[in-house]
């Protein structure tokens, strides 16, 4: 996921236990390219061309990965160098859907790199940085979701959750067949996109709902039947498993409970010594 840079221009000196930043300059009249740096206590000091060496993350191949990981079809293609990149296709219910990159939406040229989008068909936007402003589409707002909320790594590799990446595409399509078949101002539009995001949050549980189901029926396969109908949306065991996981594992989930019972147990008690001294002063 790496890619070599551009080299160094200033460092560190190797030489001096002060830390001191030099640049880095070209020795003069040399059979073969040398660098060194100025230095106040040596004069000069020579820099091995390894030591100028740098690396950044290679975007491209991030692309690739994802793209691969939600199993799409297509070539992956950069659309805006570092910005926003297609993907590929999905299909979602009977439609096959394009699937677009954007990273930092949010920034001022946003409207500028998100017009490389498009103004037709439906196309699923990831996005990764700052929420985009509704105002940068130029035509429909196309679904968006946010990478953290549907990508995660499991400590071996990169993997994705389907269920909620298809549930956040959906709602986000619902909101905007109610945009754009009522005729309502703009105030009336941000009202209902307001109350579509509270659903939204309502909706989407957190990993502390998930551990407290699974401490409440002592199961990860129980915990996920009891969500389930309560939300009236599918809950997996595997998304219960992968929180108590995060959660440091199921023996330290149950032991939470028992240090919570502990300490109401004790709080109880210092309740009842300050009611007890209490009495004894009257």
């Amino acid at each position: 996921m790496l890619k070599e840079t551009s080299a160094a221009t200033s460092m560190v000196c190797p030489s001096c236990a002060d830390g001191h930043v030099e640049e880095v300059l070209e020795l003069p009249d040399a059979v073969t390219r040398r660098f060194f740096i100025p230095c106040p206590e040596v004069v000069r000091v020579e820099v091995d061309l390894n030591d100028l060496r740098q690396w950044t993350i290679d975007l491209d191949a991030v692309a690739a990965l994802i793209a691969a990981v939600l199993a799409l079809n297509g070539e992956v293609r950069s659309v805006s160098s570092g910005r926003l990149w297609r993907l590929g296709t999905t299909k979602l219910g009977a439609c096959s859907r394009e699937v677009m990159l954007l990273r930092k939406p949010d920034f001022e040229d946003g409207p500028a790199v998100a017009a490389h989008i498009g103004l037709t068909g439906r196309p699923i936007v990831l996005f990764a940085g700052g929420e985009p402003d509704p105002a940068i589409w130029p035509g429909r707002t196309p679904a968006c979701v946010a990478l953290s909320r549907v990508l995660f790594h499991d400590g071996t590799s990169l993997q994705v959750n389907a269920l909620l990446l298809h549930e956040l595409v959906s709602k986000s399509d619902d909101l905007q067949s109610q945009l754009h078949a009522i005729p309502v101002d703009l105030k009336g539009k941000k009202l209902m996109v307001r109350r579509q995001l509270k659903a939204e949050l309502a909706s989407h549980l957190d990993d502390s709902n998930l551990v407290a189901a699974y401490r409440q029926h002592g199961s990860v396969r129980e915990a996920a039947k009891a969500l389930t109908a309560e939300r009236g949306t599918p809950i997996t065991k595997d998304v219960v498993q992968r929180a108590i996981a995060r959660a440091g594992g199921a023996k330290a989930v149950m032991n939470m409970e028992d240090s919570e019972s502990v300490g109401r147990s004790v709080a109880s008690h210092r309740r009842d010594r300050a009611k007890k001294t209490q009495q004894y002063r009257n």
